[in-house]
């Protein structure tokens, strides 16, 4: 874990994305009026978090808090203090109030390859998104079983979201994959750090695993034949039958399994469906599994921030280091139509403590690297690597 001076310039930075993170932000008429090309438009492939009449609008996906480009979400909320705004002298800012606080700010460029087309004549963006400016999002298949038997992650919005209508395919192929992330390898403009592979539950956990593991294994041999130093993550829920976690050793993937919350009780409140398809336990035992199949720096697990005291978070994310597992800290985001659109979320100083667990547990077990490296729009992960909590 790289060593922060205390009195780094980011540590500043990540004060505002905390800010971000708990009050979303406004848009200036001056803004909505500069945004646009070459600037990337906002995507669904899972969910949405912003109000429901913003969703045809032109709206950033994330932007980088500068000079030292933090990656943060930019989640609309009409109440929030921060506005993105725009002027002739300044640029794009974000600015808080009447601007006692006001941080440049730059946004991912849309990649050359969103508008490349497979062989089947579909475009590439129907498959792969950018993700946090750097990362190639592919969500493998639009539905989810925990949403089929109505016990849906209470913060869920993949249902809401697609209800309304995206224009990504709802199943993606091993060959489209394939060549999908080959196309957008080809493009050496666009800043790639990782291939990010996830999806809906089928129901059957075992058949589930094992078609995410070989779509993991398609995508990691796109990017070794791109030449790219790339690496490649699945999201996945853990198979019924362990003995599969086998099925990506030696792939070279990364894979995550999520704990989500550590305290027993409100994860059996917020996470119903995971509590029917084996609970907390069988997770946690998947997590040591896998780290014994496929060691240290392989595997990682999320925990969202904000659902749970500090405390019981602490403890789960000390348990899954010790577990030779890499932990994260995705923030809580209340999303429209879910059962936890008015649960609040943590406020900055809450994210802050958040952070300084995390960046502690890092510094004690020294994982290689985060999960979100430089593209966790809601996550914390990579700013308490860097130690700037």
């Amino acid at each position: 874990m790289p060593e922060a001076p205390t009195s780094d310039p980011r540590m500043a930075l990540v004060d505002v994305k905390a800010e971000l993170l708990h009050h979303g932000v406004n848009l200036s008429p001056a803004f909505s009026s500069h945004y646009g090309e070459p600037y990337l438009a906002k995507r669904r492939a899972y969910g949405n978090s912003d109000p429901l009449e913003f969703r045809q609008r032109l709206l950033p996906q994330e932007l980088f808090l500068l000079p030292d480009r933090l990656v943060c979400a930019v989640t609309i909320r009409l109440d929030s203090p921060w506005t993105l705004d725009w002027s002739d002298d300044e640029g794009f800012v974000v600015r808080r109030g009447s601007g006692d606080r006001c941080i440049p700010v730059d946004f991912p460029r849309t990649p050359a390859f969103y508008d490349r087309a497979l062989s089947s004549g579909e475009a590439v963006k129907n498959v792969v998104t950018l993700y946090g400016g750097g990362s190639l999002g592919v969500f493998a298949f639009g539905s989810c079983r925990l949403v089929d038997i109505g016990k849906p992650c209470g913060y869920c919005s993949i249902s809401q979201n697609r209800d309304l209508g995206v224009d990504f395919l709802d199943v993606i192929s091993e060959a489209r994959i394939e060549e999908a992330l080959s196309l957008a390898l080809e493009d050496t403009a666009c800043p790639i750090t990782q291939v990010m592979v996830n999806g809906g539950n089928f129901p059957d956990q075992d058949r589930s695993f094992s078609h995410y593991a070989r779509l993991a294994r398609v995508a990691a041999r796109a990017v070794k034949a791109s030449g790219r130093d790339v690496e490649v993550h699945l999201i996945v829920y853990p198979p019924r039958d362990l003995g599969r976690l086998a099925e990506l050793k030696g792939s070279g993937v990364g894979v995550a399994m999520n704990y989500e919350v550590c305290d027993p009780d409100l994860f059996r409140k917020y996470c119903p469906g995971k509590t029917v398809y084996g609970g907390q336990e069988h997770i946690a035992a998947a997590l040591r599994r896998a780290a014994e199949e496929l060691g240290e720096g392989s595997v990682y697990s999320i925990l969202v921030g904000g659902l749970e005291p500090l405390e019981s978070l602490e403890r789960g994310l000390f348990e899954l280091a010790a577990d030779g597992v890499t932990p994260v800290v995705n923030v809580f985001h209340a999303d429209p139509g879910t059962p936890l659109e008015q649960h609040p979320v943590p406020d900055a100083s809450s994210v802050r403590a958040m952070g300084q667990v995390l960046q502690e547990v890092y510094r004690r077990y020294e994982f290689a690297h985060p999960f979100y490296l430089n593209c966790g729009r809601n996550s914390i992960d990579t700013e308490a690597w860097l130690g700037l909590f």
